[in-house]
């Protein structure tokens, strides 16, 4: 208990600690190789294995409930069908699948886009509601008491139009007949189908193609106030063929050219625009 030698006595309380210490550590490590070494380890055989391996004592039939004999080692499974002889005959196979549609390359049809088409096939003109500017006209003047005057033909102003300048061939083009009145005051005008006339004539002027009015040319009651400067337009879908008076004949396709619209109202023809079928 009390240290006897040259240095201090905390010096060899200190060598007195560690060699407990050591001595702690070693007992330790001691008694845990001696369990290590006694004590079985367990199989390294994974727990599945032993499951698969195990043999059913028993199966109960689907008939009475009874137990069956398990059946011997290495012999097929009876809810399994034996190796090469393909499935249970209770179990019934499915139907071949029905044959698809053939490709279209088989039918002679094609995935592309269909042929252009601008609208329908009826070539009866209506009216066209697009928002279109207004045209600059003369200072107005008022209207008298009586009300705004009839148009005359000085008074208005028929303008031909395209869709689009190029249609591509065997496209619908849309047409368009376009009425302004040009003067400085209100004006009534009838715009009766009946008078309109929408037409393609061939790129020299020579020779009428299609009219509007040949197989369509309904009459409608169409008394309007024209205002000044602002467009009244009429459209029709033309299907690209040739027409005659009253539809008579086979129509056949024009083929690719320039050609000339022109619209007219009454006695008031616009000037021609151009057409070109690609």
């Amino acid at each position: 208990m009390h240290p006897v030698g040259p240095l201090p006595a905390s010096v060899y309380w200190r060598r007195r600690a560690c060699a407990v210490g050591v001595a702690l550590l070693a007992l330790f490590a001691l008694l845990w190789l001696t369990t290590w070494l006694l004590i079985p380890r367990g199989s390294d055989e994974p727990a599945g294995t032993a499951a698969r391996t195990t043999p059913q004592s028993s199966q109960t039939t689907p008939d009475t409930g009874t137990a069956a004999p398990a059946a011997p080692p290495g012999s097929p499974s009876p809810a399994s069908p034996a190796p090469g002889t393909g499935a249970p005959a209770s179990v019934p196979l499915p139907d071949p699948a029905a044959p698809g549609p053939p490709p279209a390359a088989a039918t002679g049809t094609s995935a592309g886009p269909a042929t252009p088409n601008a609208g329908p096939a009826d070539e009866t003109v209506r009216p066209d509601d697009t928002p279109r500017p207004s045209v600059q006209v003369p200072q107005a003047a008022p209207s008298p008491p009586t009300g705004p005057v009839p148009c005359t033909d000085a008074m208005i102003e028929v303008r031909a139009e395209t869709g689009q300048p190029t249609y591509p061939s065997g496209a619908r083009p849309e047409l368009r007949l376009v009425v302004t009145n040009v003067s400085g005051q209100p004006c009534v005008r009838d715009l009766d189908g009946a008078q309109q006339e929408i037409a393609v004539w061939s790129g020299d002027g020579a020779t009428k193609l299609w009219s509007s009015n040949d197989c369509s040319n309904p009459s409608s009651d169409d008394l309007r106030t024209l205002v000044p400067g602002q467009p009244v337009a009429f459209a029709v879908t033309w299907t690209g063929l040739a027409s005659e008076p009253g539809c008579a004949g086979e129509r056949t396709r024009v083929g690719p050219g320039g050609y000339r619209v022109l619209a007219r109202l009454d006695r008031v023809v616009s000037e021609p625009a151009p057409l070109l079928m690609s």
